[in-house]
């Protein structure tokens, strides 16, 4: 009898401890490679009629953007992706009855994003965008 509860005992100690060993659960960490582009932004898009200032908002989880962009002619929503230093970002406007969607894909670093934007069948221009 004595054998059978040093075993019992024996088998609930190394039970309980490889419990308290076992790694705990971790969530899934963004990628370091991710930046966090979540914030205020101000986005200057230069295309043949000049240059043009907007307010950016991003909200971002994992590698989804989405947001508001706001401007002189009202606001828009955008969704858009992440990946390493690569950004990329789309939307619709309605121009006199018209979806015209406009892409933007450019690259991170630090606080400023640069690139290139497609305005449709209207032509291309160039963008920065710098965190507020």
């Amino acid at each position: 009898m004595k054998k059978v509860r040093a075993w019992m005992l024996l088998g609930a100690a190394l039970l309980v401890g490889g419990c308290a060993s076992a790694p705990s659960p971790q969530l899934p960490a963004r990628p370091s490679s991710t930046p966090d582009l979540s914030g205020h932004w101000v986005l200057t898009t230069e295309s043949q009629m000049g240059a043009q200032d907007s307010q950016m908002i991003v909200r971002q989880s994992g590698s989804s953007l989405v947001g508001t962009i706001i401007g002189e002619a009202g606001e828009v929503d955008y969704t858009g992706s992440v990946h390493g230093a690569a950004v990329s970002f789309d939307f619709i406007l309605d121009v006199q009855g018209t979806a015209l969607k406009l892409d933007y894909s450019g690259t991170v670093e630090g606080d400023t994003i640069t690139g290139k934007a497609v305005f449709g069948q209207f032509g291309e221009g160039t963008f920065t965008a710098r965190r507020k």
